[in-house]
């Protein structure tokens, strides 16, 4: 029998590939906020206790999720200041508790809003732009270069189908010129690569982003050419805990036979990659635009205020 934590696990990551981290991450919390409304205990405490536990299990998830365990902390903190209120009556103490996860969905907006603004300082202007992975804010960000009257184009480089297809559509529908190479011939479009684009999951303690699969041969390939590559991510992704041995990644094994000779093998999977920080030439965040060195001082600051084991 799955334990919750495997089910909780299965189905973030499901989430994450359809949708994305950021949008996952907002589905989670208004998934927590309809919860809130419906739920029928007047006893604060006894709710902390429930969500505690349910923090607990959202941190144990393989793999862990910067952006769900980060939410998840602060709203342990503002509902247990709210309980010290004696004076709140089940009615308000509920609806202070949602306000909080409002407060959080409003601040998730304002951090997208700034890694938008702060994308403005491309210059991007009759350039080619690689994108690999299916990453929304990076969506968000061609679309916002676009509407600002911005022209370039884009090379698509093919991985998984819908992945894959989520950029043709939304390419598509912003009216923004586009073709898609394999991802295993980018070679033959090196010269006509100005910068690329990507997304992240999480950034690790270790000064490595978690990616999408595929996402660190296609950047080693460009970095190598001094291509300048750009991350975007909101600071809210980083996860502020020491890092396990590859414990971000999930490995899937299973037996598979040939289509038409008597061999069986293993056929091995990974869910995500691993890339240096290092890579980039800038990341652009939701506290400004940022060189490798500088991210990893931010981060530091960031660990030292709200980091440790979760």
């Amino acid at each position: 029998m799955q334990s919750k934590i495997d089910i909780f696990s299965r189905l973030f990551r499901e989430l994450e590939a359809e949708i994305g981290t950021r949008d996952m991450g907002i589905l989670v919390l208004r998934a927590l906020c309809f919860s809130i409304k419906e739920l029928d205990v007047n006893d604060a405490e006894k709710f902390i206790e429930e969500f505690d536990r349910l923090a607990d299990m959202v941190s144990q998830t393989e793999p862990k999720f910067g952006i769900l365990n980060y939410n998840f902390a602060r709203l342990s903190r503002e509902f247990k200041r709210d309980c010290e209120n004696r004076k709140l009556n089940a009615r308000k103490w509920k609806r202070l508790a949602i306000a909080h996860v409002d407060e959080i969905l409003r601040n998730n907006k304002e951090k997208k809003s700034k890694i938008l603004k702060n994308a403005m300082d491309i210059n991007v202007e009759g350039k080619t732009i690689l994108i690999h992975d299916h990453s929304h804010t990076v969506q968000d960000v061609l679309v916002s270069l676009k509407r600002a009257g911005k022209h370039f184009r884009v090379v698509i480089a093919e991985q998984d189908y819908d992945k894959t297809h989520s950029n043709i559509e939304r390419m598509h529908k912003a009216k923004i010129p586009f073709q898609v190479v394999p991802a295993y011939m980018l070679s033959h479009v090196h010269d006509q690569i100005d910068m690329a684009f990507f997304g992240s999951v999480t950034l690790k303690d270790t000064m490595h982003f978690v990616m999408d699969p595929g996402t660190a041969g296609t950047i080693s390939e460009f970095h190598l050419d001094k291509v300048p590559i750009y991350m975007f991510i909101n600071t809210m992704k980083f996860s502020l805990w020491k890092s396990k041995e590859r414990g971000e990644i999930f490995i899937r094994k299973h037996k598979r036979k040939h289509s038409c000779q008597p061999i069986e093998y293993e056929r091995i999977k990974y869910s995500h990659d691993r890339v240096p920080v290092k890579l980039f030439h800038r990341i652009v965040t939701d506290r400004g635009v940022m060189t490798p060195a500088q991210l990893k001082d931010l981060f530091r600051v960031q660990m030292k205020k709200y980091g440790g084991d979760q």
